[in-house]
């Protein structure tokens, strides 16, 4: 049961970090609020998805589709709702499960949840086939952010100005049209020097290259381009 369970929610946490993530996107590229700013809300949607999860009948798609079902003795569907704010105290809230098999809204409001029927070919076909597509609109969202993220960082900032101001790097791409979205991003630090390396696809008229930058920035100065190489291919 506890196996099912786990299951359920872990459908409904990636069935509802969808509208969050969605959300954050249009934050950051429509209302231009900075990445960390835009955080907030999506987490309060994520909470608040959970919470209303069971509304329908005492399933949530993740019971649905595992088949599962919340008992509720009163058919209150208020307490089905309540019975799901016990998830902000997460840590307690798994202690108490993992210990007693029953969460502590199940205690409080007097309700549990029972098997109801056996995953069909049709339902995890249909399961399977869901799940792709929020991973995959997961994946897509999440990097194009974690793009966003690097390319305000002051270093990246450097690095950009350096890439269309080189001439060397012009030359060989024939002029620079632009710069990779995504691009990878490594840091490390020691004796209060931190270095960064970001390797990005630069996309030019004559060539595309792989060029990976190195820079460094010691304790209270500003960030300093060391070196640049290409990428073997």
């Amino acid at each position: 049961m506890q196996q099912k369970r786990i299951y359920a929610f872990l459908i409904d946490f990636l069935i509802s970090s969808v509208p969050a993530v969605l959300l954050m996107d249009m934050e950051i590229f429509v209302w231009k609020l900075d990445f960390e700013t835009s955080i907030y809300l999506p987490i309060v949607v994520i909470i608040g998805l959970l919470i209303i999860k069971d509304i329908r009948k005492g399933q949530s798609p993740g019971k649905f589709y595992i088949g599962l079902v919340v008992v509720n003795k009163s058919g209150n569907v208020v307490d089905l709702i309540l019975r799901n704010m016990s998830l902000i105290l997460f840590p307690a809230e798994a202690l108490v499960w993992f210990i007693f098999d029953k969460r502590i809204g199940d205690v409080l409001f007097k309700t549990k949840v029972e098997v109801i029927d056996q995953t069909t070919v049709k339902r995890s076909a249909e399961l399977m086939a869901g799940i792709f597509v929020i991973l995959l609109v997961l994946y897509l969202s999440i990097t194009n952010l974690i793009g966003l993220y690097i390319r305000q960082k002051q270093e990246y900032i450097l690095t950009e100005a350096f890439v269309f101001s080189s001439k060397a790097i012009q030359e060989k791409t024939g002029e620079v049209i632009r710069m990779g979205k995504v691009p990878r991003y490594n840091i490390s630090k020691r004796n209060g020097e931190t270095n960064v390396r970001i390797e990005t696809k630069i996309y030019g008229k004559k060539e595309n290259v792989d060029l990976i930058i190195f820079l460094t920035k010691k304790e209270g100065e500003e960030w300093v381009i060391k070196d640049y190489k290409y990428a073997e291919k």
